[in-house]
């Protein structure tokens, strides 16, 4: 079963320290097309929100193996590093 403290727990992991200012996004996918996202971030007003949907009708595709334009900076920035 989904849970938001196990979702947080991984994104942790991930994130480390900068879990309390980086936005993103978990996508937990069940069976006959069911799933929940949960997504962190700033709000319209720079507070912090954490936001879970229910879906029915959840489809994930495969991996692309590229980067999204509008990301390419931030990659060679951290291939820079």
């Amino acid at each position: 079963m989904f849970s938001q403290k196990n979702a947080l727990e991984a994104a942790e992991k991930l994130y480390g320290d900068d879990i309390k200012e980086a936005d993103f996004t978990i996508i937990q996918p069940y069976a006959n097309g069911q799933g929940m996202i949960l997504r962190v971030g700033d709000d319209e007003n720079g507070e912090r929100a954490t936001k879970l949907d229910t879906i029915d009708t959840l489809t994930i595709l495969p991996t692309i193996d590229a980067t999204l334009d509008i990301y390419e900076e931030e990659a060679q920035d951290d291939d820079a590093e």
